[in-house]
């Protein structure tokens, strides 16, 4: 996601033994005679779809804001009442690994939905975005500082980074920044470039180095998500503060490589901005296009992964209802809404519920949408055997 002050898979991750967060039972790979009779993801997924309530289902359409510093009594009903599946956490602590995991383990508990485990995510990138210090986290240098290294050893900065995150009970980290800023544009850019954000200004730089780091959180046994699609590298201003920014990337541009590269690596998950992109959809915010989300990201480069939106509550998206914010997402083909805050998840659950019971085609979207974060959670050892 974009940031203000700075705020606060296409395949299944071929790494036996991937871990979920923290206190969450161990996924071991098993003997290959047991392995054969093993229940497949996409069956793990179709047990959990059955077993849920509709309104857990649709909980699994949502990651909502937790506080890093520590969540309240108040704070996990809401996640509880309106069976919310995901979290991210938000804001910076300075308490550590043991005292970050402290802080997950109440949430996770509260968002463990049918015996499906949550994303527990953060944006950790490195620099001004590095959310959780203290203790056991490393001082993250920035993307650019990053894009400077060899790919190697940013792998294996980033299984170390990635491992830190592990330990803290957190597995999905929101990066990397795919977004390219060219050298002319530079800080001026105010999402990605003021802060430092990219890798580099050129996509034979950015494209590998995204890969790297796609590569290096997932050797540390969590997922990566890719951002911010089809890029704001470029944008006009901050999709977190002002209405209407735009950004001039085209459909086949050149900007798109260091995304497919990110695919090309496996990332299973994919954030699309809340700009609008007029040499693209003039009219949509991208997070709503149908040309962006199901034709760009999923047919043009191929992405079968989860695709989750940035932030829904930010200022480019305010003139929209909540309600219209959610449906609009999902009808482009979003599989999960991201809120900094719990404040919209009642009208959102309340507008997808309705909308679905009325509305087969659409029901039949949400759905999919659900079962494709089941199959990611299951490929992820997020739904037990």
């Amino acid at each position: 996601m974009t940031t203000t002050s700075v705020r606060s898979v296409r395949q299944p991750l071929l790494r036996a033994g991937l871990v979920a967060a923290l206190s969450v039972p161990l996924v071991v790979a098993a003997p290959l005679a047991a392995r054969a009779t093993s229940p497949s993801p996409a069956t793990l997924a179709a047990r959990a779809y059955a077993r849920m309530t509709p309104a857990q289902r649709i909980g699994q359409l949502f990651m909502v804001g937790s506080s890093a510093s520590g969540s309240t009594t108040t704070s996990r009903s809401t996640l509880t009442r309106y069976r919310v599946g995901n979290v991210i956490l938000m804001g910076a602590t300075t308490a550590g690994i043991s005292g970050v995991a402290a802080v997950v383990a109440p949430v996770r508990r509260a968002t463990t939905q049918a015996g499906v485990y949550p994303w527990v995510a953060v944006d950790q990138e490195g620099g001004y975005v590095q959310h959780l210090k203290g203790p056991g986290f490393s001082t993250m240098p920035t993307a650019l500082r990053q894009g400077q290294l060899a790919t190697t050893t940013l792998r294996t900065d980033w299984r170390t980074w990635a491992g830190q995150l592990h330990k803290a009970g957190i597995n999905l980290d929101l990066a990397p920044v795919a977004d390219i800023v060219p050298q002319a544009v530079g800080t001026n850019n105010q999402p990605i470039g003021r802060y430092y954000r990219e890798y580099g200004y050129t996509t034979s730089v950015v494209s590998p180095h995204v890969a790297a780091a796609v590569h290096g959180i997932h050797d540390a046994g969590i997922y990566s998500a890719a951002k911010h699609f089809p890029s704001i590298g470029r944008a006009s201003g901050n999709t977190d503060t002002t209405v209407g920014v735009t950004d001039p990337t085209h459909r086949y541009g050149i900007y798109l490589q260091s995304f497919q590269s990110a695919i090309g690596a496996g990332v299973p998950i994919m954030m699309v901005s809340t700009a609008i992109y007029p040499n693209i959809d003039p009219h949509q915010i991208g997070a709503f296009s149908h040309l962006i989300v199901t034709m760009m990201l999923r047919h043009d480069l191929g992405f079968t992964g989860v695709i989750v939106t940035d932030d829904l509550l930010a200022k480019s998206v305010s003139g929209y209802s909540y309600a219209t914010r959610a449906i609009r997402s999902l009808d482009a083909g979003v599989d999960i809404l991201l809120v900094t805050s719990a404040a919209p998840v009642a009208s959102m659950t309340a507008a997808i519920a309705n909308r679905a019971a009325t509305d087969s085609a659409f029901a039949a979207v949400v759905k999919t949408a659900v079962m494709r974060v089941l199959t990611a959670k299951a490929q992820a050892g997020l739904i037990p055997s």
